[in-house]
């Protein structure tokens, strides 16, 4: 099964706090500051999925919601009626 974008940046993220470089694996001294980018992308791209989700779970809900009848208002028996005299 081929790699997910954020599996692929979470992939380079360790390879660069490993000391290598991201992309390539050879040794570079700066490894964790290359691995910071290919981090956060990684960060984003998993939030992206998760708020599309959260879109379509959102967007089910309401499909309901907007079909249903809305409710008639209930008449309160506490409240003294109005007379009209």
């Amino acid at each position: 099964m081929p790699e997910t974008p954020t599996e692929t940046h979470v992939r380079r993220a360790e390879k660069g706090v490993d000391g290598e470089h991201p992309m390539y694996g050879w040794s570079v001294k700066d490894g964790p500051q290359r691995a910071v980018p290919h981090a956060l992308l990684a960060l984003v791209t998993e939030q992206q999925a998760t708020n599309a989700h959260l879109d379509r779970i959102a967007a089910a809900l309401a499909k309901p919601a907007a079909e249903a009848p809305a409710p008639e208002p209930k008449r309160r028996l506490w409240l003294p009626t109005r007379r009209t005299v």
